[in-house]
């Protein structure tokens, strides 16, 4: 709802990560990444069988350790497995975020952004107003232009809008755990927004 309003954040629930960022992932973003992802052994269409859906397995993986895009009849993977393919692809998003964002970023604001490039891809990144945003230094428009982001086949969607919140909250200097916690437990429709 959207008349629902939150406490700041205290310095206690504030990222032990506002540190300068050095290129590493972050626990934050892989934090992130595995509580609203969830793990599944098994292939799954991530859309529900809706249009616009995509077979993941592990985590959000959407390509195998054999470099093969994940369909149906993808073989079920061990959770170890997925902890594997899951590092792969956050360092791939780390390295995409590295070689885009031209000014210094804090450790909170890298895990933000590799959470969301590891969901949205590098392609979205390379064409976002975010990206000009934040080359331009102008990293307080940023948690806006996350929440832009919601759209799946034309429609929004309060997943992704959950999602955007937590990355944006993160962004901001809110723990990733705390940061999950919230969006879900507060954001029950689309005008949703909590103060961070």
């Amino acid at each position: 709802m959207a008349s629902r309003k939150s406490a700041p954040v205290s310095s206690a629930q504030a990222s032990p990560d506002a540190s300068p960022w050095d290129g590493a992932v972050p626990a934050a973003a892989t934090a992130v990444v595995k509580r609203i992802e969830g793990f599944f052994a098994h292939p799954y269409d991530d859309n529900g069988a809706q249009p616009g859906g995509t077979w993941t397995i592990g985590y959000g993986t959407i390509i195998d350790a054999q470099g093969r895009r994940v369909t149906p009849q993808t073989p079920p993977i061990t959770e170890a497995e997925a902890e594997q393919l899951l590092r792969r692809d956050m360092a791939g998003a780390a390295r995409d975020v590295q070689q885009r964002v031209q000014v210094p970023l804090l450790t909170c604001e890298a895990a933000a952004l590799i959470s969301w490039v590891y969901n949205l891809g590098a392609g979205n990144l390379a064409k976002s107003t975010m990206l000009l945003r934040l080359n331009a230094n102008r990293k307080s428009e940023v948690p806006a232009e996350m929440r832009k982001w919601i759209m799946q086949e034309g429609r929004p969607m309060l997943g992704l809008l959950r999602r955007r919140w937590a990355e944006a909250a993160i962004f901001s200097g809110m723990d990733a755990t705390n940061a999950c916690v919230r969006a879900w437990r507060e954001i029950d429709d689309l005008s949703d927004w909590p103060a961070f």
